[in-house]
């Protein structure tokens, strides 16, 4: 293996168990501080609000000024955002930590993807894309078991304190890594047309999820009176299922190729969601969610390599930018449209929704390849 990519998934470890240990440790902390639940949700809502944007703006400019450096800033920007959020003790300082962190996530994202294809020319880029998302995710549900003893033993703050410092690692790791840019001539651009309707897939896709999964818990705890014990090892199930998910895509590629293998994992999705919707009990409810997340997760990778091969080079922060905008304003709307149908107890209508954004947007996404694939061959 190449220094650099030893350097790359070296400095992931790091990262990605730190964000597992603040991750599980965060809203915990906000309680201990006397927030109430609007307040806990504004924060992660800036967060949120932040890391889209950033996505959206600075995809371009790491285009210009290479990604590797704006993802070296990134690394650097989210260790200093836990830091603060150990720090700080009330809501308004949060509020930044929120905006440091946001802007910090979004640039990330927009250029994580890009640093590591640059490094693994020559390889498949779904396989290469899927083992990164299995591996940062197995990394993360690990962090978030760290943090569990963690916060029973020396608290919550002191769990926050040592994620920030696991994840300040990270920063010293990746500055010695070296990466080939390829950079665009100009500093802000519209997104190309390709690029700019991917954004609509990752919408829909966003809203599927956003519409059911942050309501999941709630209804474990409040619709099938699971305890939280019980109700929190499904949560960290789920995350461990997107690592699971993410591993699959090489093999399956591998057998069905990707046409075959968006379709299986599309419409396996659409059957386990649908089945939530029937499930008479807790378990079979949860293992419908288990496995929607398993076969919801696979696409991703393929999904971003096909528009990888679609892109100039000097575009890539740039589209992963604008999905990662998408993905983050679909869910927001999925999330709102998930809690009205909550408040006039429509529980199976969030299933249902979530079915038809995901029957959505697999058509959607075939429309776009066929489309753009039959333009790149003429």
């Amino acid at each position: 293996m190449k220094r650099s990519l030893v350097l790359y998934f070296s400095s992931e470890i790091f990262l990605s168990l730190g964000i597992g240990v603040v991750n599980y440790a965060q809203p915990f902390l906000y309680k201990s501080a006397g927030l109430n639940d609007g307040l806990v949700g504004l924060l992660f809502s800036v967060n949120s609000f932040f890391a889209g944007g950033a996505a959206l703006f600075l995809g371009p400019m790491a285009d210009k000024v290479g990604a590797s450096r704006m993802f070296k800033l990134a690394t650097f920007l989210m260790a200093v955002a836990f830091a603060l959020l150990a720090f700080f003790h009330s809501f308004w300082p949060w509020v930044l930590t929120a905006v440091v962190s946001g802007i910090a996530v979004g640039m990330l994202m927009s250029t994580e993807n890009v640093v590591l294809s640059s490094l693994t020319k020559g390889h498949e880029k779904a396989g290469v894309l899927s083992k990164f998302v299995s591996l940062y995710m197995l990394l993360i549900s690990m962090g978030v078991l760290l943090s569990g003893f963690l916060s029973g033993t020396i608290g919550f703050r002191g769990a926050v304190w040592v994620g920030a410092g696991i994840t300040a690692v990270s920063p010293l790791i990746r500055f010695w890594l070296k990466a080939p840019d390829a950079k665009s001539d100009r500093l802000l651009r519209l997104p190309s047309k390709h690029v700019a309707l991917m954004s609509v897939y990752a919408v829909l896709i966003g809203a599927s999820m956003g519409v059911l999964n942050p309501f999941i818990t709630l209804l474990l705890h409040n619709h099938f009176l699971l305890d939280n014990h019980v109700t929190s090892m499904i949560q960290a199930a789920s995350t461990l299922m997107v690592s699971v998910g993410a591993f699959l895509v090489s093999s399956m590629l591998r057998r069905f190729r990707h046409g075959r293998t968006l379709l299986l994992s599309f419409l396996l999705a659409v059957v386990f969601t649908v089945s939530m919707v029937f499930a008479g009990g807790p378990w079979l409810f949860a293992g419908g969610y288990l496995f929607r997340t398993v076969f919801l997760t696979m696409p991703g990778p393929i999904v971003d390599a096909a528009f990888l091969d679609l892109s100039h080079e000097s575009e890539f922060s740039q589209m992963f930018g604008t999905r990662v905008f998408g993905n983050n304003a679909g869910s927001a709307l999925g999330s709102y449209g998930g809690g009205a149908m909550l408040n006039h107890n429509l529980m199976f209508g969030l299933a249902l929704a979530s079915t038809a954004m995901i029957i959505f947007g697999y058509i959607f996404l075939l429309f776009l390849l066929r489309k753009f694939r039959s333009t790149q061959s003429t």
